[in-house]
């Protein structure tokens, strides 16, 4: 089964990689699976757990490692987003993953030529963007776009959207240049690239491909619904027979609707038909519509609404919505020639009555690559037998003259029907020339037939056996040592369980993710969270320090809930773990020493409270109907914030109440950390002194205590017994009131270019994007400037990794700087003071034209207030929050 790597190669790839190798437990383990999600049995005829995992950033390291790799004779797997489900990523007999997700970069566009040449990392959902900003555009992507990366892709070979003018993957490529096994670099085009195309990196590492590319123009969608397969196939057959200009067609069949419905709860489509999505430029209208509507009406169909179309088009990249439904999904792929498609479909809606939930998409317009899913659980004893029905399937379209999608790991015996005997001769001869002691990603692609060493063997034998559900039980009985059973507990919540079992590991929050783009291992990001969770449930590993590292690691900026396939409120299960951290012994150092701080003076700093309110100059109230909350870094750090507001409310005339000294900490630390029973406390007392006080509304300063006491208080408020009938509102949100009733009135021009950063807690989490804007935008002499990432999309100051990740929170602050930066504004406006300390001492360090300042502090400049400047102060406590939390960790404490 292959052999550990030696303590020699050890030393010279951490010489050559210094932190971008690692050799721990919980990294490798995230690196051992893709997508696909097989019975245990079967995962155990291969030694998926590599030895080690290597991020190179140039094609010279790609080199050196690959050199390492034959000169100690250890298999090297590449690997691009993890997104595929075919194995064609995972290591056989342990090795070295390759991950190039640090070789991301866009080397060159040639507008004349219409090419791209990137780096194998780029992801295809960026490279669009990118190309959309000049004019142009991909030919086809893969349904993966938002994670999959370029090399990923051509490696694996495949269609996609576009396919319907365009073809297959490797049809749309100029060049790809790979680093081979011998270390010799070599770039294949024309007739060559069949020498890379679809082979999994088995003949090398990608690490540069020429793309073609197309003039962008709208994309222009057309739904249309039939009631039977003769129709659509009639449909299909039209098309082609008039030669009808699309780029993309899709279909989707009436379990598939009824599922992605059912898992959004919003029913817009009749779920008894089938559906045919055709895309087309803008610019083909005229040639087009007229053209489908016509056909559309001959085969007894059915034009749906524009409005339709658009939301269908617009979910495309979520095909995998309703695994939750599962938790597991049983995927298989298979492409059929389109004049079979309709006995195709028939024969899996008889067979499987509707269990097997199928989306298709045309190839030319000759085939169809039809994906399947149906609904299992991984965790039942019964998930063998319906994970060798997507072999069925696969057998079915065979039976049509169809073949398997692709390769990969599961499916290289089936090399001959897929590449042809031709080539998979001269593939396999050409690979023994340059990789005799095959350390090229073995076992993919080239069958056991073949490679009489492929550590695959047992697994071929398996997946062969497994027809119909044969063989799997026989063969665990022979082979292993035990079987799944129905019996199952989870140590974590309902919720959390659910979540983590429904993740679709598609890996579209890493490309969103604070932590991942800081520190781009798979283990920081929330899909290996999930991962290293259904390990931990199952029982395989143990919630010890490094488990519960990899797991904290989050800014909770919630960017990755917003493209989550399942819809998962990923933040918020983060956050549910801590207590779980508490309890099983393991704290965060650094917030340990926090809840000393809250617990003694009530703030996270550990200022004795009687010089927290230095800054309070205006008259306030003990009680009353309106209260008005500081929040431990406005108090302490940024104390023009809360002197701005305060001033700003009673210029305008708003009493309000202030707690003086008996204003503590929201308890959002306490939270973070872990500490319920000390959060319930601290809760109880704030209300308490909050319904002594008549308060009916909160006005904060600070997003973490408008989330905590939001979201936090109602819930703990209820466990207690105890009223929380206040209305919690931000100092932007109030504001925004003000000057639409006409109370907020500015008196001074500014005559300054603004941006503003949606900081997570007031936008993502309470989605007020529009309430600040239309403050800014009152104030005379104000021009707003939007940055590239805004509203939804906005970035994450990071400061919330300084508890784990120091270069997280570097990262985010001059990423996110730079952009303001690039916008031309003479400030970053920011409404937290978190953020604003974060930004200040930020762009400072970077000596940039643009400067950070508070959202109430513009507000207060135009009202003729004048404040003092923060700089000086927020500089000072942010060094010492370095020096404070720079040793940080999870400690194993009882």
């Amino acid at each position: 089964m292959g052999k550990e790597i030696p303590e020699g190669m050890k030393s010279e790839l951490e010489q050559l990689f210094k932190d971008r190798v690692r050799f721990n437990t919980i990294e490798r383990l995230v690196y051992s699976h893709d997508m696909g999600v097989l019975p245990s049995q079967v995962m155990k005829l291969i030694r998926n757990m590599p030895d080690a995992v290597v991020q190179p950033v140039s094609v010279d390291e790609v080199v050196s490692i690959t050199r390492l790799a034959a000169k100690y004779n250890i298999p090297l797997i590449p690997r691009g987003g993890g997104t595929s489900g075919f194995g064609g990523a995972l290591p056989t007999r342990g090795g070295i993953v390759l991950d190039c997700v640090r070789m991301n970069n866009i080397i060159e566009f040639e507008e004349e030529s219409g090419t791209v040449t990137v780096e194998p990392g780029v992801v295809w959902g960026d490279l669009q963007k990118y190309l959309n900003e000049r004019g142009y555009g991909l030919r086809l992507y893969p349904s993966s776009a938002p994670s999959a990366s370029v090399a990923g892709w051509v490696a694996q070979g495949g269609s996609g959207y576009g396919s319907y003018e365009y073809g297959w993957c490797g049809e749309n490529i100029e060049s790809v240049e790979v680093v081979q096994p011998d270390y010799t670099v070599k770039t294949f085009s024309g007739a060559e690239l069949e020498m890379v195309n679809t082979l999994c990196g088995v003949t090398g590492t990608i690490v540069r491909v020429t793309v073609k590319v197309k003039e962008n123009d709208e994309e222009v969608a057309l739904l249309a619904g039939f009631d039977n397969l003769s129709d659509v196939s009639g449909m299909l057959k039209a098309l082609k027979a008039q030669k009808v200009p699309l780029w993309s067609l899709s279909m989707s069949t009436p379990a598939y609707i009824r599922l992605k419905q059912r898992a959004s709860q919003h029913v817009i489509l009749p779920e008894d038909r089938y559906f045919l999505t055709m895309v087309y430029p803008k610019k083909r209208r005229t040639g087009v519509e007229t053209a489908v509507k016509n056909l559309v009406k001959a085969h007894n169909g059915e034009v749906m609404k524009d409005s339709l179309a658009n939301t269908e088009w617009a979910e495309r990249f979520y095909p995998m919505r309703f695994k939750k439904l599962g938790p597991t999904l049983v995927a298989t792929e298979v492409v059929v020639p389109m004049e079979k498609i309709d006995q195709f479909v028939t024969a899996v809606e008889k067979k499987y009555k509707g269990e097997f939930a199928l989306e298709g998409t045309m190839i030319h317009n000759d085939k169809m690559a039809i994906l399947g899913f149906m609904l299992s659980d991984e965790r039942k004893a019964g998930f063998p037998m319906a994970y060798a029905n997507s072999l069925t399937v696969i057998e079915m379209g065979e039976k049509l003259g169809g073949r398997v999608f692709t390769l990969g790991l599961y499916f290289a015996d089936r090399a001959k029907d897929v590449l042809g005997k031709e080539l998979l001769e001269r593939v396999w001869k050409y690979k023994r020339s340059i990789d005799p002691n095959g350390i090229m990603n073995p076992g993919k692609v080239i069958p056991s037939s073949l490679d009489k060493s492929s550590p695959a063997k047992l697994l071929s034998t398996a997946m062969a056996m497994a027809n119909a559900g044969k063989g799997l039980f026989s063969l665990a009985g022979k082979l292993m040592d035990k079987v799944q059973s129905d019996s199952f507990s989870s140590p974590l919540s309902e919720q959390i369980t659910k979540d983590t079992f429904a993740c679709a590991l598609c890996g579209y929050c890493r490309n969103t993710c604070t932590v991942f783009d800081a520190v781009p291992w798979e283990s920081n990001s929330p899909r290996g969270k999930y991962f290293l969770l259904t390990q931990y449930i199952k029982g395989n590993i143990p919630m010890d320090e490094e488990v519960s590292k990899a797991l904290y690691s989050c800014t909770t900026c919630k960017k990755c809930d917003l493209v989550c396939q399942i819809q998962a409120h990923n933040a918020h299960n983060w956050m549910s773990l801590r207590p779980c951290f508490h309890a099983g012994g393991i704290e965060n150092t650094g917030l340990a020493a926090i809840r000393e701080n809250v617990l003694n003076t009530g703030n996270f700093w550990g200022v004795p409270k009687e010089d927290k309110f230095k800054w309070l100059d205006v008259p306030t109230l003990k009680k009353g109907k309106i209260a008005y909350w500081a929040g431990c870094w406005a108090n302490v750090v940024m104390s023009n914030m809360p002197q701005s507001i305060t001033k700003i409310l009673n210029k305008t005339g708003v009493d309000f109440v202030h707690f003086g000294e008996g204003e503590s900490c929201c308890g959002l630390y306490l939270a973070l950390g872990g500490y319920n029973d000390d959060f319930a406390a601290l809760v109880k007392k704030n209300l308490e002194m909050f319904k002594e006080a008549g308060i009916e509304t909160m006005i904060f300063s600070c997003p973490g205590c408008y989330a905590t006491f939001s979201e936090n208080y109602p819930v703990i408020a209820e466990q207690l017994g105890m009223d929380c009938n206040i209305k919690f509102q931000h100092v932007t949100c109030f504001l925004s009131e003000l000057v639409n009733q006409g109370r907020l009135k500015f008196t001074d021009k500014l005559n300054a270019k603004v941006t503003y950063h949606d900081s997570c807690h007031v936008g993502r989490w309470f989605g007020h994007y529009d309430e600040p804007r239309n403050v800014l935008k009152s104030i005379p002499g104000i021009e707003l400037l939007e940055m590239p990432s805004t509203r939804e999309e906005g970035l994450c100051c990071g400061l919330v990794s300084a508890f784990d990740s120091l270069p997280t929170v570097s990262h985010a602050g001059i990423k996110r700087v730079n952009e303001a930066e690039g916008t031309g504004a003479d400030y970053l406006v920011t409404n937290c003071a978190g953020c604003g300390s974060q930004f200040n001492a930020t762009s400072c360090a970077m000596q940039t034209k643009v400067r950070q300042k508070d959202f109430t502090t513009l507000v207060g400049e135009a009202l003729g207030i004048e404040f003092e400047d923060p700089t000086e102060n927020a500089g000072r406590f942010m060094r010492a929050a370095v020096e404070m939390l720079q040793t940080s960790y999870m400690k194993k404490v009882r």
